[in-house]
């Protein structure tokens, strides 16, 4: 409790009077597998419920659309963060949606596996489906989502994602394991190291905007989020031992290319409107 209160202190500064958005959040009563030294972009499957914020995005009959992650909102309430390409052209139509929660394995009735429906969904104003600028969507869901083990929120960054340039940072998701293959029955994670806007650039050239995306891989490639996992967190360790959404999964070249790493929302960028929205 003394380690979310001291955060919440901090992020204070950022939200002004809005603090409950980071209280209760960022921590796991299953702990994950220990962060990797020097050894990153392989993925393996992870401890089940080890990331209780991740959740499911299904449309319609799909069992599997898009990732997206549990954030407390300014009342107290869970809602969802996602990629606004996920949702684009869906936003009338929230009653087509589903969130799953609890889940680690697709196949299996878990104990604390739960649906929710969608009541509203609020994709950013400057959302460009060419370009990618903006691509993040908040979720509101039509009933209180129950918090146990297996589901708790993520806390949002309360500083520039510069600050987390260098470190190892992990990505789950459910989705294909390769640009060819079938998408996972269980959560996968894989550990990425945050990369600095000028080599995002090198990388990308002006499709990267340091502005609105950050971005994060491996020079020799690796496993890179795949199709499944967009909308997906990039999540990393806070000076409080805490986790830290720092971005939101939205594009790349392929699934694992070499010296390609992927591109997410800057979730930083959207501390103002993720607190105005959700």
């Amino acid at each position: 409790m003394r380690r979310l209160a001291l955060f919440a202190v901090v992020i204070e500064a950022t939200f002004g009077a809005h603090i409950l958005m980071n209280t209760g959040c960022g921590d796991q009563t299953f702990p994950p597998h220990p962060i990797p030294s020097s050894t990153y972009g392989v993925g393996r499957e992870s401890i089940p419920h080890s990331w209780p914020w991740r959740v499911i995005l299904r449309y319609r009959t799909s069992t599997l659309t898009c990732g997206g992650v549990l954030i407390r909102n300014n009342d107290g309430q869970l809602v969802v963060l996602t990629a606004a390409h996920c949702v684009d052209g869906t936003e009338n139509r929230p009653g087509d949606w589903t969130i799953d929660t609890g889940v680690h394995s697709r196949s299996a009735n878990e104990q604390n596996q739960r649906s929710y429906y969608v009541q509203s969904i609020i994709s950013h104003n400057q959302y460009n489906s060419r370009t990618f600028d903006n691509d993040i969507t908040i979720m509101k869901l039509s009933q209180t989502v129950i918090e146990n083990d297996d589901v708790s929120p993520i806390c949002l960054t309360s500083v520039p994602s510069r600050d987390y340039w260098y470190q190892l940072c992990v990505v789950t998701g459910w989705g294909t394991t390769s640009e060819v293959g079938s998408t996972s029955d269980r959560l996968q994670e894989v550990y990425k190291r945050v990369l600095p806007d000028a080599e995002c650039t090198n990388y990308f050239g002006a499709a990267y905007n340091p502005i609105t995306m950050l971005c994060a891989g491996a020079a020799a490639g690796g496993h890179e989020f795949c199709q499944g996992d967009s909308g997906g967190p990039l999540a990393c360790i806070n000076s409080y031992g805490l986790w830290d959404l720092i971005g939101i999964s939205s594009w790349g070249y392929g699934c694992a290319g070499q010296s390609l790493p992927s591109v997410y929302a800057d979730v930083y960028n959207y501390l103002t409107w993720i607190s105005n929205n959700a």
